[in-house]
């Protein structure tokens, strides 16, 4: 049932087109950028999405969301360009990921 807690997250995510990522399972997440005054914030969502042809990096260097995020410790995920996301919250189909610069 949508919204109910399924444990540890998705180990990682990759950027296939943007604002659509693959999971290690090949499941399809949905991530929008939601900027706020201090950080960043990307809203994760298990959708079923039918892949196209996967986007080169090249073409995606608009976008604020990273190609690939990996999990880390302590409820984290590490993206490509080493900066760390807090997972905020994790449902079945929903992850809710903060990005706060260190100055």
């Amino acid at each position: 049932m949508a919204g109910e807690d399924v444990g540890a997250p998705p180990d990682h995510l990759w950027v296939h087109q943007e604002g659509i990522y693959r999971d290690e399972y090949q499941r399809t997440w949905v991530a929008v950028v939601e900027e706020e005054t201090s950080f960043l914030r990307a809203r994760v969502q298990q959708i079923q999405v039918p892949l196209g042809d996967a986007a080169r990096p090249s073409h995606l260097l608009t976008s604020q969301l990273p190609l690939m995020w990996q999990l880390y410790p302590e409820e984290r995920y590490m993206d490509n360009n080493s900066r760390l996301w807090q997972i905020q919250h994790h449902l079945m189909v929903h992850m809710l990921l903060n990005y706060f610069p260190l100055y």
